[in-house]
């Protein structure tokens, strides 16, 4: 029963043991001692430990499937079991648990290899897709700020229309007041002064607030 030393330095064996193969010398070891386990709560109970019970030696024979190469599947040579596979089948009860054919150690190694396999493959893939939506929120990131990048320049190229579109206007009403100026010297009139030109895209507040009536407070 001990799980991963000579008996000289091995450790006191528990039910613990079961839940990790690698706490085992090899994993044919570790599949005995689990079929046995099984097979004992199947049949003594949800209670049944292993390592507090001495063996059974018909319990090894259901779990290990009799003797299939000559020998039983654990304590062989220490323990003795007096009844072959099929007494033992023919004294069971529809409660007793199903005798199983024991595995061969090449079939739980492979069953072990494949195992290996499926994990990683089932890392690599994670591994792929947490890459794959890395590159996915990286493209659309880059993508948010082009996007904002061309309503920023938008902004900026409206603005300027518009002020250049502001400067135009007010150089051609400049210019048609300079020509009022020279029309009212020729017939010998005082111009009117210079009004306030108004922004394109406001209000006459500006303009009010240069020239405001009398009584009324500019806003």
């Amino acid at each position: 029963m001990a799980p991963a030393a000579s008996y000289k330095k091995a450790k006191a064996f528990s039910e613990s043991d079961l839940d990790d193969p690698n706490n085992f010398t090899n994993i044919s070891s570790h599949e005995k001692l689990v079929a046995y386990r099984d097979a004992g709560k199947a049949m003594k109970g949800d209670d049944f430990n292993p390592s507090e019970e001495p063996l059974d030696p018909e319990l090894v024979m259901i779990s290990g499937g009799g003797r299939p190469h000559g020998s039983i599947a654990i304590g062989d040579g220490v323990i003795r079991c007096p009844l072959t596979l099929l007494e033992i089948k023919a004294r069971q009860s529809s409660s007793c648990p199903e005798i199983t054919r024991r595995p061969r150690p090449v079939d739980l190694a492979i069953e072990a290899a494949l195992q290996k396999e499926r994990l990683a493959n089932q890392a690599a893939l994670e591994k792929e897709r947490l890459a794959s939506q890395a590159a996915l929120e990286a493209a659309l990131e880059k993508e948010r700020l082009a996007s904002q990048a061309a309503l920023d320049e938008r902004d900026q190229t409206t603005a300027r229309l518009i002020e250049e579109e502001r400067s135009r206007n007010e150089a051609g009403q400049r210019a048609l007041y300079k020509l009022f100026v020279g029309l009212c010297e020729k017939s010998g009139q005082v111009p009117p002064p210079m009004p306030v030109f108004s922004l394109i895209g406001t209000n006459n507040s500006r303009a009010t607030s240069h020239d405001p009536s009398p009584g009324v407070s500019p806003p």
